[in-house]
Order: C-alpha cells, then structure tokens, then sequence
C-alpha cells in the first residue's frame, strides 16, 4: 500500500482557503467593541434608577415615623431619627455623599389629625433629586 504525501505549499494553502470559524471571529471583532459600551450605559441607568427607588423608600420611612408617632411633638424628632440612621449607616455604604433634607405637608393642624394626609418629601443634594410619600393617620388615632 502506497500512502500519499502532501505537499506543504498546498496544506498551507488548503488551511488559508478554509473558512470554518472565521463567523466567530468577526463576531467577536465587530460586536464585543460593541457590547462593552451598551452595558456601560445600561449599569448607569441601573444605578441611577436604584438610587430613585431608594429615594422613594426613605421618604415612605420617613413619612410613616411620622404618622405613627405617639404625640405631635415627636413627629419632627422620630422623622429626623429615621432620615439620619439612612443617611449615617445606608448611604455611606453605596458610596454615597449625599446630604438629605425633607419638609412635611399636612392636610389639616395638628398633622396628627385622625384620616389626614401628610406628605413628606425627601430632597437629596447636590444631585437635586426628590422624592415623596403621602400617609394617612390613623382614624382611630387617640387625641
């Protein structure tokens, strides 16, 4: 049995002329440059939409410290307390400086009034966002 020898040249050559896999390799080429961009913009626009939800949930804290607090005169107290535990121990922790502040409207006076609303809302510098939770008192709210 005679077995036949390639030549090298034409090996070479074969090799060069075979497209299989050249599909993987212009994907990875045209459309990782791609991909790395859009995920960039898309963990910006995760991050900013999770520090919105954030936002929204202390003001929701916020506002229901202050609705359930035993007396008027410890509204302003009780909300401080909540707003300075998110901003003192959550914040700092996602890396965040921001500095909040918030300011309470109330349906009727005394804010404690039984079925009114109260609207708290957060304000967060410099960035400027906002954020507000309305909640109602309890109707059978002891005077």
């Amino acid at each position: 049995m005679r077995v036949k020898r390639r030549n090298p040249k034409q090996s070479f050559l074969a090799l060069i002329a075979d497209e299989s896999g050249s599909a993987i390799l212009e994907f990875i080429m045209i459309a990782l440059p791609l991909f790395i961009p859009l995920a960039l913009f898309l963990n910006t626009v995760n991050g900013s939409a999770q520090s919105s939800l954030e936002l929204e949930n202390i003001a929701r804290q916020v506002a229901r410290a202050f609705t359930t607090s035993p007396s008027e005169a410890l509204t302003l107290q009780r909300a401080n307390e909540v707003l300075a535990v998110y901003q003192n121990q959550i914040l700092p922790n996602h890396g965040s400086r921001e500095q909040l502040s918030f300011s309470v409207r109330c349906e009727s006076q005394p804010c404690l009034t039984p079925n009114a609303k109260v609207l708290i809302t957060i304000t967060s510098q410099p960035s400027g966002r906002n954020a507000s939770a309305t909640q109602i008192v309890d109707a059978w709210r002891s005077e």
